[in-house]
């Protein structure tokens, strides 16, 4: 069992779980840590995870149990996903290297996000700066969402301390989102995508996402990169973190500096689509862990 259920809290059992691996590995923008705590709020929900008696709780604020198990990927077992990559074959690439990103990484776990939410985050993200983008979203969320409410007095009096001096907001509604001028973005720092937002957002409805998870991953990258604003980068990311496919290889400047690092390929002038195919065909069904370790490990030591 990976897990236990107290209540509203979800006692986690597996070494395989870090706050800090989780939600700074890239993959999610919807956090605060504040403190020891970090506050997760996608879509309409609300949870805060902290560390206690030597094992992490996901304590739900809003939104069921249920929910977080899935969002954090619960019934996964990835200390068979790391034992995997540990046997691939290593005359092909720098193995060593990978082996170093799975340790620093341990605690990654791959999040199941809801694909609008999912989509319109990393349209903000791509050419941008974190601080920037991050922002963007805090203010999209503030502007048009709706404050999430807590009723219910917590045990621990730091976390309702921080949640008496702190907002938390719902990502906006569709209808919300679809209502907004081209204007509204650039004013919240969207810049030239800004043009991009208003586009998508007005060819995407609430059946979008089962519509689309009826093709193949090959197929749903080329549908997903037809949407003003989705390169191949941001298309991947969306696959792999909403779509739940893991043979994806999302290629930005740290992992083109990976890429050199496992092969001994000097071509500097590949482009990242024949990286990531490169990538995708050496790893299969591994890749988007792969790329998850990979890219936490690169960026936060250099």
């Amino acid at each position: 069992m990976n897990y236990e259920i107290q209540n509203n809290k979800i006692f986690v059992l597996v070494k395989e779980f870090k706050p800090k691996d989780i939600f700074e590995c890239g993959q999610v923008f919807c956090y605060k840590k504040i403190d020891e705590f970090y506050f997760v709020y996608p879509q309409d929900k609300l949870a805060v995870i902290y560390e206690e008696n030597g094992k992490y709780v996901i304590e739900c604020l809003n939104g069921s149990p249920q929910y977080f198990i899935n969002f954090f990927d619960l019934e996964t077992n990835y200390e068979k996903i790391i034992k995997n990559i540990k046997k691939l074959n290593k005359k092909q690439f720098n193995l060593e290297l990978i082996n170093k990103s799975l340790t620093f990484g341990n605690g990654i776990r791959i999040l199941k996000q809801e694909f609008i939410e999912t989509l319109i985050s990393f349209i903000f993200s791509a050419n941008n700066n974190i601080k920037r983008f991050t922002n963007s979203l805090n203010l999209l969320r503030e502007k048009i969402g709706e404050e999430i409410k807590i009723e219910n007095k917590l045990e621990n009096k730091k976390i309702n301390k921080i949640i008496n001096e702190n907002k938390f907001y719902t990502f906006p509604s569709l209808n919300n989102l679809k209502n907004m001028a081209e204007k509204f973005f650039v004013e919240i720092g969207a810049g030239y995508r800004a043009s991009y937002l208003k586009e998508t957002i007005s060819e995407i409805d609430l059946e979008t996402y089962d519509k689309l998870n009826k093709f193949s991953t090959e197929e749903l990258l080329k549908e997903l990169i037809k949407f003003k604003g989705v390169g191949r980068k941001v298309a991947e990311c969306v696959i792999l973190f909403s779509f739940k496919r893991f043979d994806v290889f999302p290629v930005d400047t740290w992992i083109r500096k990976v890429y050199f690092d496992l092969f001994e390929d000097k071509n500097e002038k590949i482009s990242s689509q024949n990286i990531s195919k490169k990538l995708i065909n050496y790893f299969g069904m591994l890749s988007g862990f792969i790329q998850q370790y990979l890219f936490y490990f690169k960026r936060e030591l250099n």
